[in-house]
């Protein structure tokens, strides 16, 4: 069955729930599982013409509260956070003096009144009174749930505008005393629902926010999903009912405000030069993070004659600087995404052979070849000083040593025989850069998987997904939910798969850049839908698993 995914929202009802069952010590000592129930309260529950600055509930047993800073919310927001004091049985809140005339007021507690003994929730608890002569009656609810993973969004806010949301309220950059407090808030239980009720007939502009910081305001890193539309409460279930079958919001965090910097800036003689840009794995997070290629074109290396040749792999950036001399020529640059650098170079390092750089596989790559980065970056590969011998079925034979080739800044060997174990060798003097040969024997050992090690997923398509006309994404996620660099062949194949759990979902790829895309808030995009296929594909080596999802209209 498709589901669609969507950090989704749709608008309901709040209702006041004031207990659970009677607490009390279970017959012979057994474990407590009932929540605390509130007894009284002063002034009592729904109080009009309220004129206290605070309120006073009392409990069936001993409580405590937890978290209260965030599960706490009062709506319509006060200027200043309430307090809330723990007496034995009871809570205190104290509210302040800034309550506004003929308002009603719906304090929530979410999570955080719990009892002593066992930690059990009194989920659902308000507390509701009214400034003016009456309470207020409308109401609205709905559901929120991650745009990527389809988790529900548990402990995120509901942010309720009267008459629409206000200009500038999606953008991060602005400061909060621009960004309006929201006129009322609600809090999403641990199913992803949320009710809010007691709220004035009106037209409503609507949000929800993962607000991490508790100012009600949607801040850098914070997820956030928003209706485009107004949001009409309701007094009556069928209004209600009504709400309920709206299409779902998407809730997602909005990219990362880069914060990159430099560091371990060296330089040897002859012009090698190498550094780390840190903070690029906080960018490259989460599904639609920025790919190599994005930082690639992000960075920009000039020297006095312009720009510069470089390369690029995790954090590390290298490159060999033409004409470079100790203490002439200059200034050379790097742009990075947070800003440029001038590059100094007090420690000029004496120049060395190129070194094997990062970790070495233990098994070849999915095309039985093996590769590893040399810095600084090779010259010459000297193939009569290279050798491998490999132990396939039982028998030893030796490896050709024109498989050994030099890409780049990397070595490369294969493809290897499938199956294989293979042992790798360069002499002394096999690999040369610019200024000198390498002077150790280099070793490595590896094993080259068979076809039969690998499974095969067949996404057995219906043809009126293509006959649509729109551009559709199918991704393999790992199962832990984020994608792979698995890809579709054009017979619906994925390939070469390790046995394991695998997930299967389709992209309505709205932008046509090929991935998915995440909210862009401060531009008014919402996250592209993602339907899920497949929640757990067993692959197992040798095997192909055959899926057959039926085509369904675009909503």
């Amino acid at each position: 069955m498709l589901r669609l995914l969507g950090k989704a929202v749709v608008a309901g009802m709040a209702f006041l729930m004031v207990g659970c069952a009677q607490v009390g010590s279970p017959d012979g000592g057994g474990r407590d599982e009932a929540a605390p129930r509130v007894v009284a309260a002063d002034p009592p529950f729904g109080t009009v013409q309220f004129d206290q600055g605070e309120f006073i509930l009392e409990f069936d047993e001993f409580v405590q509260l937890q978290d209260a800073r965030r599960q706490m919310l009062v709506s319509p927001p006060l200027p200043t956070l309430p307090k809330a004091l723990v007496r034995g049985r009871s809570v205190k809140v104290e509210l302040g003096d800034s309550l506004m005339g003929d308002r009603t007021y719906i304090v929530q507690f979410g999570d955080a009144v719990r009892d002593l003994r066992e930690g059990n929730v009194a989920k659902g608890l308000q507390y509701v009174f009214s400034t003016g002569a009456v309470l207020d009656s409308g109401r609205v609810a709905g559901r929120s749930e991650d745009a990527w993973s389809g988790e529900a969004s548990a402990g995120t806010r509901v942010l309720l505008f009267d008459g629409g949301l206000p200009e500038g309220v999606l953008d991060a950059d602005l400061p909060d005393s621009i960004r309006p407090l929201p006129d009322y808030v609600g809090l999403v239980d641990d199913s992803g629902r949320f009710e809010v009720g007691f709220l004035p007939i009106t037209a409503l502009g609507w949000m929800v926010v993962d607000d991490a910081n508790g100012n009600y305001r949607a801040d850098h890193g914070e997820s956030v999903g928003w209706g485009d539309s107004l949001l009409q409460t309701v007094t009556d279930s069928a209004g209600l009912l009504g709400l309920m079958a709206a299409p779902p919001l998407m809730l997602d965090a909005p990219p990362p405000v880069a914060s990159t910097y430099l560091s371990g800036v060296l330089v040897d003689s002859s012009g090698y030069f190498r550094a780390a840009i840190s903070g690029l794995d906080v960018l490259r997070e989460g599904p639609d993070g920025l790919t190599d290629a994005d930082i690639k074109d992000s960075v920009v290396l000039t020297g006095p004659d312009g720009p510069v040749d470089f390369g690029l792999e995790g954090d590390s950036v290298w490159a060999m600087l033409p004409g470079f001399e100790a203490g002439e020529g200059g200034p050379w640059l790097l742009r990075h995404l947070s800003g440029t650098d001038t590059l100094l170079f007090r420690d000029i390092r004496p120049n060395a052979p190129p070194v094997p750089v990062g970790a070495v596989e233990r098994f070849a790559d999915r095309a039985g070849h093996f590769g590893l980065r040399f810095a600084p970056r090779p010259e010459v590969l000297d193939t009569a000083l290279c050798s491998g011998t490999v132990v396939l079925n039982g028998d030893t034979f030796g490896l050709s040593s024109s498989l050994f080739t030099l890409e780049g800044n990397r070595l490369d060997v294969g493809p290897l025989p499938l199956g294989s174990s293979v042992s790798l060798m360069i002499e002394p003097g096999g690999i040369q850069g610019a200024t000198g040969l390498s002077t150790d024997t280099l070793e490595w050992r590896l094993s080259v998987r068979a076809p039969s090690d690998f499974g095969t997923i067949q996404l057995l398509l219906d043809s009126a997904v293509h006959a649509s006309g729109e551009e559709v994404i199918w991704m393999l996620l790992n199962g832990s939910g984020a994608p792979t660099d698995f890809g579709m062949n054009a017979e619906g194949r994925f390939e070469a798969l390790l046995p394991g759990r695998y997930r299967l979902v389709m992209v309505w790829d709205e932008n046509g850049d090929g991935r998915w895309s995440g909210a862009r808030p401060a531009d008014g995009l919402h996250p592209e839908s993602v339907y899920r296929w497949a929640e757990e594909v067993d692959v197992r080596a040798g095997w192909e698993v055959e899926i057959a999802p039926g085509f369904h209209p675009r909503p």
